[in-house]
């Protein structure tokens, strides 16, 4: 039986390491006991309290692993991506973009293999994406909508968030990077607002976020973007918060205390959103990814849409199930060779991998994780 080792056992990491623990020997590691004890012994998973941030320890513990899945928070999983790709070893997460600049050449030259930024979104988001633009003569307009949203309106932000809220916020604040015309351009956050009709959904509003990260300088076309979907909305109320000051990180004097208004504004939204499961809380992941241009004198749109829900049997998150279980597959791909070439791919990269694709989409379908393709041919 292969091995596996996991780094973090937070809702995501916990997700990888109990799919793996079916055809894997699953070893976790992580700082803290109270993460560690959410896996029962009846999981057949090795528990081991340390921090990645222990070299020595993480070496010892990789030494043996097929694959290393990093879930790990950004100030740790740096430097545990480098040091699997340096000692050579096979290594998937769901995120590593920020810090993946130079490791593919590490990765060649010790021969290793590794994905980074392997999730939902990003991850199947841009796979999908640069699948459907590499089936074109060339790509007119490619565009990835999704977005993590309560099941049932929620007012009066018809909101609900399952991770990180600081980024988040800062995603309302930050350009939003797309491409026109085959070069990387940006928009202001929040702008490009359109409505969009999802199947089984209805309409939903999508607006512009810095979601492409590596597609922007892999994916060409005369216009690929991603945008964030909600509830119709949310937008107008966000931009009321931004006009009023609300998002603001200059410090502003209160009763003779310097406070910043941002964080102000994250800590009391921070009850509202926060998606509360024990309280009837469920979420929906929401993808759908639009390439079209043209293809041997036609005009070809080829579509794929996931509709995901909360997992009420596991009261697991949609979020966490479409994340951990797209970057889970991924590791099974690596460790068995489907994906082969030596270095540190960005999803989009792995396209071209026809195995991989076929691989990919069925065993995700096997966890109720369904993307329906759709193609539409017309005449240009």
């Amino acid at each position: 039986m292969k091995k596996a080792l996991v780094l973090g056992c937070g809702l995501i990491g916990k997700t990888v390491a109990l799919d793996l623990a079916s055809d894997f020997e699953v070893t976790v590691m992580d700082p803290f006991a109270e993460a560690l004890a959410s896996l029962n012994d009846e999981h057949n998973i090795k528990k081991v309290q340390k921090s990645a941030s222990d070299a020595a320890s993480l070496s010892e513990l990789a030494k043996d692993a097929d694959i290393v899945c990093g879930l790990l928070p950004s100030h740790l999983e740096a430097a545990a991506q480098e040091q699997m790709l340096r000692e050579g070893k096979k290594y998937v997460s769901p995120s590593g973009f920020l810090h993946s600049k130079g490791l593919d050449d590490i990765a060649k030259k010790n021969n290793a293999i590794g994905v980074y930024d392997m999730g939902i979104a990003p991850g199947m988001s841009n796979f999908l994406l640069a699948k459907g633009a590499s089936m074109l003569d060339e790509l007119d307009f490619g565009c990835i909508y999704v977005g993590g949203i309560p099941d049932k309106l929620d007012p009066p932000f018809n909101y609900r968030t399952v991770f990180c809220l600081e980024d988040t916020m800062a995603e309302y604040c930050m350009p939003a990077r797309y491409v026109k015309e085959n070069k990387v351009v940006e928009a202001a956050a929040l702008s490009g607002l359109e409505e969009i009709e999802v199947d089984g959904i209805g309409k939903l509003e999508a607006f512009f976020t810095d979601g492409l990260r590596s597609a922007a300088d892999n994916v060409k076309g005369k216009f690929v973007a991603e945008k964030t979907l909600r509830w119709p909305g949310y937008v107008d109320k966000i931009n009321i918060l931004k006009a009023a000051g609300c998002f603001s990180k200059t410090p502003v004097t209160v009763d003779g205390q310097d406070v910043i208004p941002f964080k102000v504004t994250t800590e009391t939204l921070r009850p509202l959103w926060k998606l509360r499961p024990e309280n009837g809380d469920r979420d929906l992941t929401i993808m759908k990814i639009i390439t079209k241009g043209p293809r041997e004198g036609k005009l070809v749109t080829y579509t794929w849409q996931l509709i995901d829900k909360f997992d009420d049997k596991m009261m697991l998150h949609s979020m966490a199930r479409t994340t951990g279980y797209s970057c889970a597959v991924t590791a099974r791909a690596i460790a068995n060779g489907i994906i082969s070439e030596p270095g540190f791919h960005a999803p989009e990269m792995l396209a071209g991998n026809q195995k991989f694709y076929d691989y990919l989409m069925p065993e995700l379908s096997k966890r109720n994780i369904v993307f329906k393709m759709s193609t539409l041919i017309e005449e240009k």
